[in-house]
């Protein structure tokens, strides 16, 4: 039996999902495919996966091929914690700086210019690499920027004589608006061939997080132990974090792809096409 491939993000961001995936039996008739944003990105977009979460830059670049799946996302109103800059320098005297960007994800690039641009007239020399929870951030570069669980771990592991900025934050301090840091996608042509495979994709994600959020507590007690937080920690940031994708959201991310087209990050602003599913 043909199943739907199923990209997943393995990010504490994704454990209320992630959760139902191996515990829930929402995993069942689907192939599930586990990794980094950045490469689940390419894995959609070159046609290795049918419905995947996606840095929601890429829908801006990829949009022609590709449809939103509604009512879900990853967004944040304000502080995240897990897109964090760490500077040597404050932020307002990064003009010209070297700030190095992770190479797991593609929007926090994007979120962080248009911050440094827009708020404080700054044009740094950006460059990618590769950044855990072990990079030196002193050695590196004069600021750098982690996402996910690097950025958690810096964020309470923090070193006297640097400076912490939470992106999500600025960009809230910047526009007043929530961030949507990434959407579920489908490729079109999936959408067209395999309707019903689409619906089931949409209901095990949707009543995945669901039934994580619901029996939240037994989500987070199954994953600790393998993770350098503690439960504490990994639930007051759950509460930061927020998975629907209301019309406030859509208007957000509006404006983001608006800031992006501004400074020369995509080439166009698209119209936020939804997928055809049984809500």
């Amino acid at each position: 039996m043909e199943k739907p491939r199923l990209g997943h993000i393995k990010f504490i961001n994704c454990l209320p999902l992630a959760y139902s995936l191996q515990y829930g039996g929402f995993a069942a008739d689907m192939e599930v495919y586990s990794d980094v944003p950045s490469t689940l990105n390419s894995q959609i977009v070159n046609g290795k996966l049918d419905v995947s979460p996606v840095s929601s830059i890429v829908y801006a670049r990829h949009h022609e091929n590709l449809f939103v799946i509604p009512n879900v996302s990853i967004s944040a109103n304000g502080a995240l914690q897990s897109i964090l800059l760490v500077s040597k320098r404050p932020i307002e005297a990064l003009n010209k700086a070297k700030v190095a960007l992770t190479a797991k994800s593609e929007t926090s690039h994007c979120l962080l210019k248009i911050v440094l641009h827009d708020a404080y007239q700054a044009q740094p020399e950006y460059f990618i690499t590769d950044l855990t929870t072990e990079t030196e951030v002193l050695n590196h570069a004069d600021a750098v920027l982690f996402i996910g669980d690097d950025a958690l771990y810096h964020y309470h592991h923090r070193h006297e004589g640097l400076y912490y900025y939470d992106v999500g934050a600025e960009w809230k301090k910047l526009t007043g608006l929530p961030m949507v840091y990434a959407v579920w996608v489908t490729r079109r042509e999936f959408a067209r061939q395999s309707p019903m495979l689409l619906q089931t994709a949409y209901e095990r994600v949707i009543g995945g997080f669901r039934y994580g959020l619901d029996h939240l507590n037994q989500a987070i007690a199954a994953y600790v132990d393998k993770l350098p937080f503690s439960a504490q920690q990994v639930h007051h940031y759950l509460t930061l974090l927020n998975w629907s994708f209301t019309s406030d959201h859509e208007r957000a991310l509006l404006t983001f792809y608006e800031r992006a087209y501004h400074i020369g990050l995509i080439e166009k602003v698209p119209a936020i096409e939804f997928a055809e599913v049984k809500k």
